[in-house]
């Protein structure tokens, strides 16, 4: 059956309208949108959150592993540390005097001592009263500035600590300019039930700065 020329265009126009339909329908629909992937990103940071109570819950972070000079201290380390400050005060109580305190800072560290030192510096405060010039006044003030000990283990009764001061030496009255020096001290630690005491103290010539 042969068609109309009429009839052909009206067919024409009939599929361009359906396919213009049917694209019109596609784009609207969102058919030709690509579809993203959604990738799950690891969240390093904490984010803070609340309990049902309202209360904010603590943020819990992840701990990095030490590095190798962060190695968290024993023992054994804790109580070094401990008795190199304890000889560190020691010393400096020790060298810091003043003449017109009659050796009033060692008798107060004798506390703090064995019975051995104890009669050691009883000795010591003798000789160096007979020695003292009354008419010129010295005054020393020291601080440590190094201690320096290693206790082999925890059950270890001794430490030996070596301490540098750092010194300052006022004479004359009225007083003069203060003079700086430097003087290495070693002092030994012996445990005596729960307490350490303080059994030998040895010191070194000073360096003047």
């Amino acid at each position: 059956m042969k068609l109309s020329p009429k009839t052909l265009n009206w067919l024409m126009i009939s599929g361009v309208i359906v396919i213009l339909l049917v694209l019109l329908y596609i784009l609207f629909s969102g058919k030709l949108n690509p579809t993203r992937s959604i990738s799950k990103t690891k969240i390093n940071e904490p984010t803070a959150t609340t309990s049902v109570t309202g209360e904010p819950i603590p943020q819990v972070f992840s701990i990095e592993p030490l590095d190798n000079d962060q190695t968290p201290l024993d023992d054994r380390g804790r109580l070094e540390i401990q008795l190199e400050k304890k000889a560190g005060a020691f010393v400096e109580r020790w060298a810091s005097m003043s003449s017109q305190d009659n050796f009033s800072n060692l008798e107060i560290l004798k506390n703090g001592m064995t019975k051995t030192m104890v009669a050691w510096t009883t000795k010591y405060i003798q000789e160096e009263s007979a020695n003292k010039n009354n008419n010129v006044y010295t005054g020393i003030q020291a601080q440590a500035i190094v201690t320096q000990g290693v206790l082999a283990d925890i059950n270890t009764n001794s430490i030996t600590i070596k301490v540098k001061i750092r010194g300052q030496e006022t004479t004359g009255q009225p007083a003069g300019q203060p003079q700086t020096f430097y003087q290495d001290y070693q002092l030994t630690l012996i445990k005596n039930g729960s307490d350490w005491l303080a059994d030998k103290i040895t010191w070194q010539e000073r360096q003047n700065q």
